[in-house]
């Protein structure tokens, strides 16, 4: 089964999205919409403090009819975090996720960020071990192994 770790090597280039606690949300959505995301790391220095959603936009700004430009971060992210290490599997993250209903974990190694995984990445790593696996068995079975 793929780890956290694995997940993250494939795109060890990407830059982490990540704001701190006083920009807007404005900004957070701008972010999301470049990178084409989902969340956006709330950070202050080394020290992670929440994560801020589509799921939080929707619920805390949008229904509120508060206004993006004005609301900060600090104010409206999701501070409870479920946090995993990088030695952790993708099914073992997917268990956090639907236990604690949510699609985003930050990854954290010695008090270190490393990232952050969504339930896109874990279903994708996934697939592709199921599709190795089934590749692997299809050349068995058709004497393609030795």
């Amino acid at each position: 089964m793929p780890t956290v770790a694995d997940i993250l090597y494939d795109r060890k280039d990407a830059p982490l999205a990540a704001l701190p606690p006083t920009a807007t949300v404005r900004e957070a959505l701008q972010m999301m919409a470049d990178r084409d995301i989902g969340s956006v790391l709330i950070i202050q220095g080394d020290s992670l403090l929440g994560l801020f959603t589509e799921r939080d936009y929707a619920r805390k700004i949008a229904l509120k009819g508060l206004s993006s430009n004005d609301a900060l971060l600090m104010n409206v992210m999701s501070a409870k975090l479920y946090v995993v290490s990088p030695r952790q599997t993708a099914e073992e993250c997917m268990g956090i996720m639907t236990h604690g209903r949510t699609r985003h974990l930050p990854v954290v190694d010695g008090g270190q960020l490393l990232g952050l995984v969504s339930i896109g990445d874990l279903v994708n790593a996934m697939m592709n071990k199921q599709r190795f696996l089934i590749s692997q068995l299809e050349s068995y079975i058709a004497g393609d192994l030795a």
